[in-house]
């Protein structure tokens, strides 16, 4: 007998030195467009179609890029050379652009202002 999937996809949550700097990041770099920002709980929701992100206040800065500098999301995307253009024309600070992998994904990664390292990739077809 088969039971029922009770997971959903992960939502990774990662570090923030200024939560309204992070969302300001996201919208103005990465194209994201819905945000819930709750300062009174050191927390902030973005999201960009199915993709969602949480992340939470560090005592500081410093303490954010500490941990940011070991924390990273993996976003599965589709048609990632039109989203890697898209960055682009957003002037978002690429680690590195579109990559093809020897695992079989097409990569490009995106550093935020605390150091997460945001990679986008796809699937190559054979």
């Amino acid at each position: 007998m088969t039971s029922p999937s009770f997971l959903h996809p992960a939502i990774p949550q990662l570090p923030s030195g200024d939560l309204q700097r992070t969302a300001d990041f996201f919208r103005d770099r990465l194209g994201f467009t819905d945000f819930r920002l709750f300062p009174e709980h050191g927390h902030l929701i973005v999201r960009r179609g199915s993709a969602e992100i949480h992340f939470w206040l560090a005592a500081s800065e410093d303490e954010a890029r500490h941990h940011g500098s070991a924390s990273s999301c993996y976003i599965r995307v589709q048609h990632i050379e039109q989203l890697h253009q898209e960055l682009v024309q957003l002037q978002a600070p690429f680690r590195y652009g579109l990559t093809r992998q020897p695992w079989g994904m097409h990569e490009m990664q995106v550093d935020d202002p605390f150091g997460n390292a945001i990679r986008f990739g796809e699937e190559l077809s054979d």
